[in-house]
């Protein structure tokens, strides 16, 4: 069985996959996502969208709960370069008649490549209420407009879903690796099998006691269950 802990946001595409594989899963969200009202510093920064050299969106969510204001601002016609942190949030941008343009590794240390390369000097971020991590791989000027902001779920059942033999579960995040930890037995936690979208939550995984944990080939959807399909067959 597979545990998908994608929040309910953004959920509809692992679930599709997941319902067309045949696979046997579950749905257990681990976070929400909830919109939140730009403050007036931030909206003030779209006011000023020209300053900027590029525009970047860390993920589906900034797109679901950003794009709509970044549209109100941007003049029509406008050559301001976007950049999409992977192929899901470049397609949730298409969906609002942005082009987008994404980095050889979907990943922030990418997207810092892409902006040293172009000498991008100013950019704004459109993200969740938490720094992002692109300010740690530039020195270039980063400022942000925060849309969303991920929350914590209770999940009343994980510590008894978990019991399953076989159970396979998707961590996204380190935050949702967080929530996991939170919510499971320290004994049970040495059985867990996990599929990471990136080898610092499974790093981070290791730290919490979690002995298998496999990296998937890449951090969107269908690399995470393609990763864990195989994982059930072995």
């Amino acid at each position: 069985m597979i545990i998908n802990t994608r929040p309910t946001a953004v959920a509809n595409h692992s679930n599709d996959l997941l319902e067309r594989s045949g696979q046997q899963f579950i749905h257990q969200p681990l976070t929400r996502i909830e919109g939140s009202l730009p403050s007036s510093d931030a909206l003030n920064k779209l006011s000023n969208i020209g300053s900027y050299d590029a525009i970047i969106f860390t993920s589906q969510s900034a797109v679901k709960f950003g794009a709509s204001y970044l549209k109100q601002y941007l003049p029509t016609n406008s050559d301001l370069p976007i950049i999409a942190i992977g192929v899901a949030t470049k397609r949730a941008l298409d969906e609002y008649g942005l082009n987008s343009n994404v980095p050889p590794d979907f990943n922030s240390a990418g997207i810092a490549r892409l902006i040293n390369t172009a000498k991008y000097e100013r950019c704004l971020i459109f993200c969740g209420d938490k720094i992002p991590q692109l300010t740690q791989y530039t020195s270039s000027s980063l400022e942000t407009f925060s849309c969303y902001r991920v929350l914590n779920e209770e999940p009343s059942q994980l510590d008894q879903i978990t019991k399953n033999a076989g159970v396979i579960i998707l961590i996204y995040n380190i935050q949702t690796l967080e929530v996991l930890v939170n919510n499971i037995s320290n004994e049970r936690l040495s059985q867990l099998r996990l599929v990471a979208a990136s080898a610092r939550i499974r790093d981070s995984a290791f730290k919490y006691g979690i002995k298998d944990c496999e990296i998937a080939e890449g951090p969107h959807d269908a690399e995470m269950i393609k990763t864990a399909i195989e994982l059930a067959s072995n």
